[in-house]
């Protein structure tokens, strides 16, 4: 069953509302224990390649394996802030594969390719090449392959759709934040999508009813909401590299781009709720299960 949550400061959608709150999910990622990423090389045909970030849990892996959740950036690239997500969902107990986008190629012809596919609504080789990279993180030893799924951010957050909605992909959930909503055939097959918009996004949140109505006519049950306090990278910690914090400024006007913490908060434990409940292990596939 298709769920549509739009919040919005006012209005005739209006069906929830995502109140600010005080709680340790506030906190700067940066302030968290996070386990330390290694180097990764996919060989996505031949020759040619994709780097990229393999971080993992603590520990030895459960007998049937970690989830796993392939993690697109924004255009930027793996920086410091999408290495904190990757962490953090490595804390959690989930194998975290971060692919450089820009990898396969020369960096600012890989970039148009993705924001092509992106803005277009169909997939194309960027995400046939994302594929590949899902492919080998679903046949690591120490990863459940029935448990996969997909967070993307801004450029990721597009991406991620259109990977979920890939034939055969195994995507089990997509957490798409404030990405360009895909055509509707692009998202036939996808798993359950939740996403995420910053109201104070003049561009992106506008794209929000636009979603929620592509994802019911694909028949993708989805959830989407829009936080009437944040605006775009809400999610994320603030840029540490300076190139980025000056694009960030010469977008803010329209974007108003930047951490808010009451509502990544809200956001990150809706995340959680969603991956915990459509990524769980079947029961029936359990070797211990008993018979119902």
């Amino acid at each position: 069953m298709h769920r549509d949550e739009i919040v919005t400061a006012a209005g005739p959608d209006v069906t929830a509302t995502a109140e600010p709150r005080e709680d340790d999910a506030s906190a700067p990622l940066t302030a968290m224990r996070r386990p330390h990423p290694s180097p990764t090389r996919v060989e996505i045909e031949a020759g040619r390649a994709m780097t990229g970030e393999l971080t993992r849990p603590a520990g030895d892996p459960p007998p049937a394996g970690w989830p796993a959740v392939v993690v697109l950036s924004e255009a930027f690239g793996i920086t410091p802030e999408i290495r904190e997500v990757a962490g953090r969902f490595a804390g959690r107990g989930w194998v975290a594969l971060t692919p450089d986008l820009l990898s396969p190629g020369l960096a600012p012809v890989c970039l148009v390719r993705a924001m092509r596919e992106v803005f277009s609504g169909r997939p194309g080789p960027v995400v046939r090449d994302l594929d590949a990279a899902r492919r080998w993180l679903a046949g690591r030893p120490e990863v459940d392959d029935r448990r996969i799924a997909v967070i993307g951010f801004c450029l990721g957050g597009g991406l991620a759709m259109l990977l979920g909605g890939q034939a055969g992909s195994g995507v089990r959930a997509v957490s798409a934040n404030y990405g360009a909503p895909p055509r509707v055939e692009a998202l036939r097959g996808c798993g359950p999508v939740l996403a995420a918009y910053g109201g104070r996004d003049q561009v992106f949140a506008r794209t929000a009813p636009l979603l929620r109505e592509r994802l019911g006519a694909a028949g993708v049950p989805g959830e989407v909401t829009v936080y009437p306090t944040a605006g775009h990278s809400f999610l994320t910690g603030r840029p540490s590299r300076r190139s980025h914090r000056l694009s960030m400024l010469m977008t803010g006007p329209l974007l108003r781009p930047g951490p808010e913490p009451h509502a990544a908060a809200e956001a990150w434990d809706r995340i959680w709720a969603w991956f915990d409940e459509h990524t769980a292990a079947d029961p029936r596939s359990a070797p211990d299960a008993e018979p119902a």
